[in-house]
């Protein structure tokens, strides 16, 4: 029996999840080809990148919808790390909203002038262009 669970998100942009993961300062390694995500027992699967969360991986995996999804044996990460999926979740999806954000603004070549995290979790952005 796989100890391995999925959950469902909105990332669609490689690039802006390894940024947001060198913001939470957790190692991850990357191959299209595949790489090894570790369970419960030495199980394991298969993803296009995988976190490391110590003695256990999550694994990003491409669906077919264009999105990843991130899968992990979640007992083990929370027994490890102390985090909970929905932690892990809430964690990547909002700096990886940043790093989306971010790229947005810089793309249609505006600057970053100030970035302030209000009482509520919510990231203020103050961008200006020259020209």
């Amino acid at each position: 029996m796989s100890h391995f669970t999925k959950v469902a998100t909105k990332i669609n942009d490689l690039v802006a999840l390894k940024k947001a993961l060198d913001q939470l300062g957790w190692k991850y390694t990357h191959n299209e080809q595949g790489v090894t995500v570790r369970g419960y027992r030495g199980q394991t699967v298969t993803a296009e990148m995988s976190i490391d969360m110590g003695k256990y991986d999550i694994g990003v995996v491409k669906t077919e919808e264009g999105t990843y999804e991130l899968v992990a044996d979640w007992w083990g990460v929370e027994t490890t790390k102390g985090l909970k999926e929905e932690e892990v979740a809430k964690e990547i999806n909002s700096k990886y909203a940043y790093q989306r954000v971010v790229a947005a603004v810089e793309e249609q070549g505006y600057t970053i002038d100030t970035n302030a995290v209000q009482a509520d979790g919510t990231i203020k952005l103050g961008v200006s262009k020259w020209g």
